[in-house]
């Protein structure tokens, strides 16, 4: 009911007051309850339905090459993301997701640069460069969709990057360059054998000559017998001397087979057999195996070999005391001391072979082992712990009143303006001014103080907006146009609400649907989030042409959407403008917004 109703000079205006009273106190009590029921309603668990929520994705990227291999990371990244469906990714090309949220078809975007397979593929160089996702926020589109949109970015950003952690990918980068280090300096102790077994080699191939020698002489044992014990003596001492010789040689072998399994053991474990450079670290296992047996088993070729030459050396120095009585025997020994040597030889050719295959075989697994500084190092185990970043671009922030809250802010009080105006300032009641106003002039004139209001508010707001939230759209003065055509629609819609049902009732019931609003245009809360019969109001909704009109305007996009809800509020204020004339006339014998009548005068009062 409307106050201006009644009077208390007029005839009924003590029974409207109570009335309009309680319908008050009835709105009071039911439109909150039934807003917060909406609202409920409305906004129920809204995590269920982030995956309705349209993103843009890009990939701009070109792929690389590891080992002959293409990697392609930006195909796999989308084709995961996509089948995630954590939101509706929509794969699209750079233009059109920049177009498409500065429309608001996607609340945001996410880029995938031409560069990150590269990048990702650089964290095993030592020098890698940590793989960039871009992503694109626009607050002028929700203000909750951007915070969503970050909690969703996080959790892709956690997805590409699953992976070790840091401190077990810094462990595994020290077990290599441990493993590095135990490559070269058995490489150095293998390239230090095969030149001993070289030297050794070529001391056995001069015994056994010697040996021939002394078995040929043996036969003119009586001609040369002093010399021969000479020889045998030197040669007794020289093979004590190579005993000693293996004695240290077996020690060191022993020494290298015992690295060697310590280092092979736990990744042949882990690799198994199979595979190049298993089976250079078993044949490098193996070679180190034969050379500590070869050296130090007394049942070996070698080993033996040298003790048995020791012993004929011995038995050589003491048959040569004998010299008269056991010559022959002398001659038989001989034999098999050249035989020993032989054999002695023969195993020393092998060990040599062994040898150089083993540090050849030790510095090709050194050259394929990274070999990284303390630096990268840690660079690298930082990068395999979180091998992609995320790089946020804020296009129009809305925390603290910045630019993406414009759009929302603005309309919403456009609106309240456009409503509580009527409230305030009434047009009067009672016959016409003039009777020959035409019916149009006088449904406007009715206009205008509330439309000066509304002006006055948007120049307001969009000195607000640019000096306070420090917007810069492309034109400023399209900026202040849009603002006064939704300050026009304010102001017309809710004239509508204020000639049906009177100024208090109808101030109320705007003020309801405005609430409803601002549940349902979009600015807030994202409309794919929303049930879907509000989806369907949500764009006959005038506050949405409204926000949609702005958000538009501040970003310089002038495309068909646009001009369609322009369109849309200025065919809202030409409707609502003849409605209301319609209106105001059909009700004309009953109310009539004109001058009130004289008060009669104080003589012509009756008292009593």
């Amino acid at each position: 009911m409307d106050f201006s109703t009644g009077s208390p000079g007029r005839p009924g205006a003590s029974a409207r007051r109570p009335h309009t009273v309680r319908s008050i106190l009835a709105i009071l009590v039911i439109a909150p309850l039934a807003i917060a029921a909406f609202y409920m309603w409305a906004l129920w668990n809204p995590g269920d339905t982030v995956n309705r929520l349209p993103v843009a994705i890009v990939n701009s990227d070109v792929g690389a090459e590891v080992d002959g291999t293409p990697l392609e990371v930006g195909d796999e990244v989308v084709a995961a993301l996509v089948e995630s469906g954590d939101v509706d990714w929509k794969v699209v090309t750079a233009e059109q997701a920049r177009e498409g949220v500065d429309d608001g078809t996607y609340y945001y975007s996410v880029v995938i640069p031409e560069t990150f397979s590269a990048d990702v593929a650089s964290a095993a160089t030592g020098d890698g460069r940590r793989a960039q996702l871009e992503v694109v926020y626009n607050d002028f589109n929700s203000l909750v969709a951007t915070p969503v949109g970050e909690s969703v970015i996080a959790q892709v950003r956690s997805a590409v990057s699953e992976s070790i952690g840091q401190q077990s990918a810094d462990e595994v980068l020290i077990g290599l360059g441990e493993l590095g280090q135990g490559f070269g300096e058995a490489a150095a102790g293998a390239q230090q054998l095969s030149d001993g077994a070289g030297e050794a080699l070529a001391g056995a191939n001069e015994a056994y000559a010697g040996s021939r020698e002394l078995a040929a002489g043996a036969v003119e044992l009586s001609a040369g017998a002093d010399q021969a014990a000479a020889g045998s003596s030197e040669l007794s001492a020289g093979m004590n001397e190579l005993v000693g010789g293996t004695d240290l040689l077996g020690d060191g072998a022993r020494q290298i087979s015992e690295v060697v399994d310590l280092v092979t053991g736990p990744i042949l474990s882990v690799m198994g057999e199979q595979g190049d450079i298993a089976s250079q670290l078993v044949e490098l296992r193996d070679g180190a195996r034969e050379l500590a047996y070869q050296l130090t088993d007394p049942s070996s070729d070698y080993r033996g070999g040298v003790l048995a030459a020791t012993a004929g050396a011995a038995d050589l120095d003491a048959g040569l005391g004998e010299l008269a009585a056991g010559a022959q025997e002398l001659s038989a020994g001989a034999g098999e001391l050249s035989s020993g040597l032989g054999q002695l030889a023969a195993g020393m050719g092998e060990l040599d072979s062994g040898s150089v295959e083993l540090a050849t075989g030790l510095t090709e697994g050194l050259a394929q082992v990274p070999q990284f500084t303390e630096e990268q190092r840690l660079t690298t185990a930082g990068l395999l712990a979180s091998p992609v970043g995320v790089d946020e671009v804020y296009a129009y922030p809305a925390a603290g009143f910045g630019p993406g809250a414009v759009p929302a802010v603005i309309s919403v009080l456009l609106f309240l303006v456009g409503i509580l105006v009527w409230f305030v300032v009434r047009p009067r009641r009672g016959p016409a001014r003039q009777v020959h106003d035409g019916v149009i002039q006088e449904g406007l004139r009715r206009y205008r103080i509330p439309a000066a209001v509304a002006l006055v508010a948007a120049l307001v707001a969009s000195v607000v907006s640019l000096v306070v939230a420090d917007v810069d759209p492309p034109s400023v003065l399209a900026m202040i146009a849009v603002m006064i055509l939704v300050g026009a629609a304010a102001v017309a819609a809710g004239r509508v609400f204020t000639v049906v049902l009177g100024a208090v009732n109808g101030t109320f019931v705007a003020l309801g649907a405005l609430m409803i609003q601002i549940f349902t245009f979009g600015a807030v809360y994202p409309i794919e989030q929303l049930p879907a019969p509000v989806q369907w109001i949500h764009s006959l909704m005038p506050l949405t042409w409204a926000h949609n009109s702005m958000r538009m305007v501040l970003v310089g996009y002038y495309g068909p959407r646009f001009w369609v809800v322009v369109f849309a509020l200025a065919a809202l204020v030409v409707a609502a403008a003849a409605f209301t004339i319609w209106w105001r006339r059909r009700q004309e014998p009953e109310v009539e917004d004109v001058e009130p009548l004289p008060e009669p005068s104080p003589e012509l009062q009756t008292v009593g």
